[in-house]
């Protein structure tokens, strides 16, 4: 049996390619922990400036793998939770990375491969692309990823996605405010790249990783605290290398491209 998941880095981007295309790259723990793996390869590479989830195939994925799920049904209740820890782990450590995370998603992205896509900072959708939580179809329930959902759509769209278990289109998901774009599916390669090259070239890795920080830290504290830990967080920003150069750069008028 191949691997599960296709790892490349390529001009500062990594790329972490569900592979198993015959069965719409449905997630089992083999994958879960194949993805940890790459993931965190890629998160600690300094070189990387951001890192991309997509699909082979036709699908981005189409969730929970069968077989899977029967051995799911028949574990001890300990194994079933260090199990559901391993999602949990891989899925905050790509909400809270300090890179640049996207999920270029063509086809169904489903219940856990939602989730995946949720995780990232941003989406990247083709006009082919299909969202959805299903869990409640087969008397599960979207326990882990409802978390991811709740801080990125209306708590509305939420509770119908989670509890109907419809499949929207990427233009229903555009209207709720998930992406702001939908590109042909035939242009999300090169559209993809253009986004990515424009990214790196355009922003600096340290105040992304800043900004980033900041974004995972103040969402649920208190407005005080909030602007306390936010005031520091400038200060510490305009001590940066970065800061001087962009400064400089903009001051006398030059281009500046970062790397």
């Amino acid at each position: 049996m191949g691997k599960r998941v296709e790892f490349e880095i390529r001009e500062k981007v990594a790329y972490l390619t569900l592979n198993r295309p015959d069965k719409r790259n449905a997630i089992d723990d083999t994958t879960v922990s194949e993805l940890t793996g790459c993931f965190a390869d890629a998160d600690s590479d300094t070189d990387v400036r951001a890192v991309v989830f997509r699909g082979e195939g036709s699908a981005f994925s189409a969730g929970a793998d069968l077989d899977y799920l029967r051995k799911l049904s028949a574990n001890s209740t300990s194994a079933n939770f260090e199990d559901s820890c391993l999602l949990k782990d891989l899925l905050l450590g790509i909400y809270r990375s300090r890179k640049l995370t996207c999920a270029v998603v063509r086809g169904p992205a489903l219940a856990g491969g939602f989730g995946l896509a949720l995780a990232c900072d941003v989406i990247i959708p083709s006009d082919k692309a299909r969202f959805g939580f299903t869990e409640v179809k087969i008397g599960f329930v979207p326990a882990i990823v409802l978390n991811f959902a709740l801080r990125k759509l209306r708590e509305s769209d939420v509770r119908e996605l989670v509890l109907t278990g419809k499949i929207i289109e990427a233009s229903a998901a555009l209207r709720m405010g998930l992406f702001s774009q939908i590109v042909a599916d035939n242009e999300i390669e090169s559209h993809t790249g253009q986004f990515l090259k424009d990214f790196i070239s355009g922003t600096s890795a340290g105040a992304v990783a800043l900004t980033k920080e900041i974004l995972a830290e103040v969402r649920d504290m208190r407005l005080d605290e909030a602007l306390k830990y936010s005031t520091a967080m400038n200060v510490a920003a305009r001590s940066t290398e970065d800061f001087q150069k962009g400064v400089n750069s903009f001051l006398n008028k030059e281009k500046l491209e970062w790397q």
